[in-house]
């Protein structure tokens, strides 16, 4: 099961059968907490956690937008627990789970094209 499988399968909405894929979209909203997470100590990191929470709670986001907004705190919470016993700054260089599903994608897309 790849990294990003894993982060899938903890979902509630997904069965032991089956593994849903994570959205572009969640991808997308993964890279831009780390991008937005680099540099942030654990008490800055935690901060961000609850505006993302606060965020999640409101009652006007669409279907697309909850979803968006449940990967943003996802990866707010794993960011957060990381920095929980580090004392530096987060660094997605130094991240193994971010660079387990860099090496996860780039094994993908090796894979994809040698079967052409």
């Amino acid at each position: 099961m790849s990294l990003e499988q894993d982060r899938a399968s903890a979902r509630g909405d997904v069965t032991d059968d089956e593994v849903r894929e994570p959205s572009e979209e969640e991808r997308a909203a993964w890279a831009r907490v780390c991008r937005t997470a680099t540099g942030m100590r654990h008490h800055e990191a935690k901060a961000a956690l609850e505006a993302a929470r606060e965020t999640a709670r409101s009652d006007t986001l669409t279907g697309q937008e909850a979803l968006i907004a449940g990967a943003e705190v996802e990866e707010w919470e794993r960011i957060t627990e990381a920095l929980a016993d580090h004392a530096g700054a987060y660094d997605p260089d130094h991240d193994p789970f971010v660079q387990g599903e860099l090496t996860a994608r780039a094994h993908r897309t090796e894979t994809a094209v040698r079967r052409r």
